[in-house]
């Protein structure tokens, strides 16, 4: 709510209080819409007066005295408030102690063992966040998963831990899930009644409020409406992994602000706790984290809050933004290993994995790469354009990448540097420095070759 002063409504804001047992910022928030409209309330404030709306008319209650019309002309409210006295303040219950847990049963107890949703990638019972440029493919990535565990078919070199799914999705409509969908089902050769069987729910919202957390006026993130049903949902069917898409249309609080982002990777906890399952929470990362490439975006709380954390982006083995090849790289991951990239291409309106080369195949692509260096080098050489092996503007895989021979073979620029470095190594090439001992330049030149 705007900052506005109702000084001179306490009374009253008071009197509302007395007779309904609430708080004193839940009364005045009555007392706000109900003389003066929802034009003063922000989005979170009217969500909180639609449920204290609801609370009040569903208890057994009386109707309370009309308030005097106010200076703007809308006449006289009312109030409903309990016939019973409210309860007493949290600060008057006696404080009991914690309950301090009893660990000499464990000696006699077999130690349970990590319950993973996608071994290594993603644990049950707890937030896993899932970040990327937008268009990068983090809908059909994750659609990919929950397809897997509903299937019980591998995702990209891991089996996923068969069992229902929930895919909440707040960018894309029900056409278009279908439509990618579609894709996935013909490749698997499977059924849209064998994904439904198998516990597939798809909970599109795109143009609707899909706020799961909002912050109300003491930066306190409270659950939606829509969170509840969810979290009844997820209880009801306990799913193996629940894919919320995305943070920026599920949290209406400030993704910069450390408390408000943890106590909302808490609220997705206690669903992950209640269902047993993962909750995967999909987000877009800043330019900084484009440009570092951590992937993140916001304040720290979103990487230190969540037990791990994945990064999927166009991969760096070919430089041209419009690749189809990406990466899934394992930033984070408190129960296991990390560090983890793993290959994959867009095919016929999904990813399917890269696979890795044979040795001949390998052996193949290097020499070919050698080879390509190797004759730019003497070509550039005899045309007397100087190239070097220090990155800039005169770098060589970037200056060979743009040539006709390299395009012709497909051989990238990361391709191009290791067969640099090879050649190096196989003395080949070497760097030979020329000009005055005050303004030497150096070069790439062919070992005993063109000089």
């Amino acid at each position: 709510m705007p900052t506005t002063s109702f000084d001179g409504f306490k009374s009253e804001i008071g009197r509302i209080q007395r007779a309904t047992g609430l708080s004193f910022g839940d009364a005045e928030l009555l007392f706000v819409f109900r003389n003066i409209g929802d034009s003063k309330l922000y989005e979170h404030e009217r969500i909180r007066v639609g449920e204290l709306e609801r609370r009040l008319a569903g208890a057994d209650v009386e109707r309370v005295s009309s308030l005097r019309a106010n200076d703007n002309g809308r006449g006289p409210s009312s109030y409903r408030a309990p016939t019973t006295p409210p309860p007493p303040p949290e600060q008057d219950k006696p404080v009991e102690p914690l309950t301090l847990r009893d660990i000499s049963n464990w000696d006699e107890v077999e130690v349970p063992q990590r319950d993973w949703a996608v071994r290594d990638r993603i644990i049950r019972r707890a937030v896993t966040l899932l970040s990327g440029e937008g268009g990068v493919g983090k809908s059909i990535l994750t659609l990919q998963l929950a397809v897997a565990h509903v299937l019980g078919r591998d995702w990209f070199g891991s089996l996923p831990q068969p069992g229902p799914a929930i895919y909440l999705d707040a960018e894309d409509d029900e056409p278009e899930l279908h439509f990618r969908l579609e894709a996935i089902r013909a490749h698997l050769g499977v059924t849209f009644t064998e994904l439904n069987d198998g516990g597939l729910h798809l909970v599109p919202l795109a143009g609707k409020d899909a706020l799961l957390g909002v912050a109300d006026r003491a930066g306190i993130i409270q659950p939606t409406p829509l969170f509840e049903r969810l979290l009844l949902s997820a209880t009801n069917i306990k799913p193996v992994l629940i894919v919320l898409n995305s943070a920026a249309d599920l949290f209406a609080g400030n993704e910069n602000n450390r408390s408000e982002v943890r106590q909302f990777v808490g609220l997705l906890r206690r669903l992950a706790i209640a269902s047993g399952g993962a909750v995967l929470l999909t987000s877009h990362p800043s330019l900084s984290g484009l440009s570092t490439d951590s992937g993140l975006s916001g304040s720290t709380a979103w990487n230190n809050s969540v037990r791990s954390r994945l990064f999927f982006k166009v991969s760096e083995t070919n430089d041209d933004p419009r690749s189809d090849q990406r990466e899934l790289i394992v930033r984070k991951n408190n129960y296991g290993p990390t560090g983890e990239t793993i290959r994959m291409i867009w095919r016929n309106g999904l990813f399917v994995p890269i696979t890795a080369p044979s040795s001949i195949e390998q052996y193949v692509a290097e020499r070919r790469a050698d080879d390509v260096f190797m004759g730019l080098l003497a070509r550039f050489s005899y045309e007397g354009r100087k190239v070097s092996d220090k990155t800039g503007t005169n770098y060589a895989p970037a200056k060979f990448e743009a040539e006709a021979e390299a395009k012709v073979v497909k051989c990238s620029k990361q391709a191009l540097a290791d067969a640099m470095r090879r050649l190096f190594t196989a003395d080949k090439i070497r760097v030979q420095e020329d000009g005055p001992p005050s303004h030497r330049r150096s070069r790439l030149v062919i070992v005993g070759g063109v000089s």
